[in-house]
C-alpha cells in the first residue's frame, strides 16, 4: 500500500480553499464490494474487476462553498500521479450516489464524488483526439 500512500501524498498537493483539503480517499480490495458497486450502472463494470477500486470523498463542512471544487481537484492529482507511474484510471461518476455510499458506510453529510478503478492497463488504449487549442482559446471575452 506504500505505493498508494505515494499517490494521496501527491494528491493532497491539490489546491483546496485555506489549504483545509476537504476530502478523504477509501481503498477497497474486497472482491465482494467491487462486485456491488460494479452493479450501481453500466459504467461502473470495471470496478469489479480492478486490482483496487478508490472512493473519492468530500467533506463539506470543511469547505462549505468549495468542496465541489475542491475534491474533484484532488481525484484529478490522484489520477494523473497514477497515469504517471504507468497505472490505469478508470472513473465512475458517482456524485452523491446513495446506493455506493450506504455499501461503503460514508455518513450522510459526507458526499461520495467519484470511484476510480486502479490497475496496470490489459492493453494500450488508442491515442485520444483532442479539440486544437485554438478550437478552445478565447482573448479577452466570449466571441
Amino acid at each position: 500500500m506504500k505505493f498508494f500512500i505515494k499517490l494521496v501524498e501527491i494528491a493532497n498537493n491539490a489546491p483546496s480553499s485555506n489549504n483545509n483539503e476537504p476530502w478523504k480517499f477509501i481503498f477497497i480490495r474486497d472482491k465482494k464490494t467491487k462486485q456491488e458497486l460494479s452493479k450501481l450502472h453500466k459504467g461502473a463494470s470495471h470496478l469489479a474487476d480492478a486490482p483496487i477500486v478508490v472512493a473519492v470523498v468530500a467533506e463539506p463542512d470543511r469547505n462549505p462553498n468549495t468542496w465541489m471544487v475542491d475534491v474533484p481537484n484532488a481525484a484529478l492529482y490522484f489520477a494523473l500521479a497514477a497515469h504517471c507511474l504507468g497505472l490505469g484510471v478508470g472513473w465512475v461518476a458517482s456524485y452523491y450516489n446513495k446506493t455506493a455510499s450506504s455499501i461503503l458506510g460514508i455518513p450522510s453529510n459526507k458526499v461520495l464524488v467519484t470511484l476510480m478503478s486502479i490497475g496496470y492497463p490489459d492493453y494500450t488504449p488508442k491515442p485520444k483526439t483532442n479539440l486544437k487549442p485554438e478550437d478552445v482559446i478565447l482573448y479577452e471575452r466570449w466571441s
